[in-house]
């Protein structure tokens, strides 16, 4: 433990805040949350929405972002889609013509079905509308597959420490245009905590506004720099096999007469989690449970009829192998 005024902290941000920039894909500082990454999707909502919000919803995770918006006092408008299929940009569009909005939520990849969404098109829809925000969950695809604030562009990109950045959980993490920033100066209902002005104020000092979790800045400055070693470009491919490899596996399993799955579309397949579609999910998953693996149970509206394999962070081709040998087994 150091003190988290004093210099030795002081530098640590600074490493840490000049590795998260790539991550995120801009060359503004990242705040890091003391939180879940639920606290910086908040972040995003009280400093970013004023009162009316179109939520494109893939999934339960793009729900939570929308319903977070109403219970933080905001007109919330959804899109929706059928299970492993993204909502199309012509009615993106539509929506933001007919009606006017202050910010669109997202989530780049929706965990509850797989889905993983090019959010660069939306950006591009967004920017039409004057004074209108964009809004990106990438709590699962951080670290895991390309993000660029800056080039697509979005006003708010967050995350948390625990998915594909491969760390405990304790951490949230915010990317913000300087457009948020200034609107946040403009609301009166941003809170304290996640005070959007105040982490900007202190990230200048390389401080954080109120205590942060020191010991777990030593745990995210050691795995960015691995992360640097491996390369962003070499992580994200090895991401891509990992889905490639259960893909192939699902499929091969399905035309064997196994009643199983995809649920995600082909265009639309996440690099991080893979969900698959089964009659009943429950003796599955306690299958591989005696087998020594946790995998994800199903999230609305597939609660009972899939599970999902998180292939992310520091995983590698031969845990999946591990995994669907297992698998293989269990559905035998």
């Amino acid at each position: 433990m150091i003190f988290h005024r004093s210099g030795a902290m002081h530098e640590l941000m600074q490493r840490v805040t000049a590795r998260l920039g790539p991550v995120f894909g801009t060359r503004r500082p990242v705040h890091v949350l003391t939180a879940s990454g639920t606290g910086a999707m908040e972040l995003a909502i009280r400093n970013g929405t004023r009162n009316r919000v179109l939520s494109i919803v893939h999934g339960d995770f793009g729900e939570r972002f929308a319903n977070m918006a109403e219970q933080c006092g905001r007109s919330v408008v959804r899109l929706t889609c059928e299970p492993g299929q993204v909502v199309p940009l012509e009615q993106i569009r539509d929506a933001l013509r007919k009606d006017r909005f202050d910010a669109v939520t997202m989530t780049q990849n929706e965990t509850a079905t797989g889905v993983f969404c090019d959010v660069a098109p939306i950006a591009k829809i967004v920017r039409e509308r004057d004074d209108c925000l964009l809004l990106v969950d990438a709590v699962s695809s951080a670290g895991g597959a390309p993000i660029e604030l800056d080039a697509w562009p979005a006003d708010a990109v967050v995350s948390a420490s625990q998915k594909s950045l491969a760390l405990p959980p304790g951490f949230g993490f915010a990317a913000v245009s300087e457009r948020l920033v200034e609107r946040a100066k403009t609301l009166d209902d941003r809170g304290v905590y996640l005070d959007v002005t105040r982490f900007e104020e202190f990230a200048a000092k390389a401080e954080s506004p109120t205590t942060p979790a020191v010991s777990l800045f030593f745990a995210l400055d050691q795995q960015l720099a691995d992360i640097e070693r491996e390369t962003l470009p070499v992580r994200f491919a090895r991401h891509v096999a990992m889905r490639d490899r259960c893909t192939a596996w699902v499929q091969r399993a399905e035309q064997a007469g196994t009643d199983v799955s995809l649920v995600a579309a082909p265009a639309h397949r996440s690099p991080t989690v893979t969900c698959i579609r089964v009659a009943d999910n429950k003796p599955i998953l306690q299958k591989m449970r005696d087998r020594g693996y946790e995998l994800g149970g199903g999230q609305k509206p597939l609660a009972k009829t899939s599970f999902r394999i998180g292939h992310m962070g520091d995983h590698t081709l031969k845990g999946v192998d591990g995994v669907l040998a297992a698998l293989e087994d269990a559905l035998r």
